[in-house]
């Protein structure tokens, strides 16, 4: 499976981006998608999360997997508790 610099598909949501949140040893966070407006984050930045949980952003990752970008996903974050 060849891996792809996600690109947003306008037609789907001009203003929204969609996260795979991961945590550092590889298993899925709970929730494990994050949308949001912003399109551009730095690592160490607080994210927080529709129920108020924080996450502190560890690691990006905008080249993913074409299954993923054809799933709507911008990239993938890697996360921990803040």
């Amino acid at each position: 499976m060849g891996h792809f610099r996600a690109e947003r598909d306008l037609r789907r949501s001009p203003s929204m981006f969609r996260y795979l949140l991961v945590m550092p040893d590889g298993e899925p966070n709970d929730p494990a998608v994050f949308i949001t407006m912003v399109p551009n984050w730095t690592i160490g930045e607080v994210i927080t999360l529709g129920a108020g949980d924080q996450l502190r952003l560890v690691e990006m990752d905008d080249e993913i997997a074409g299954e993923l970008v054809a799933r709507g996903f911008t990239g993938v974050l890697t996360v921990e508790p803040a």
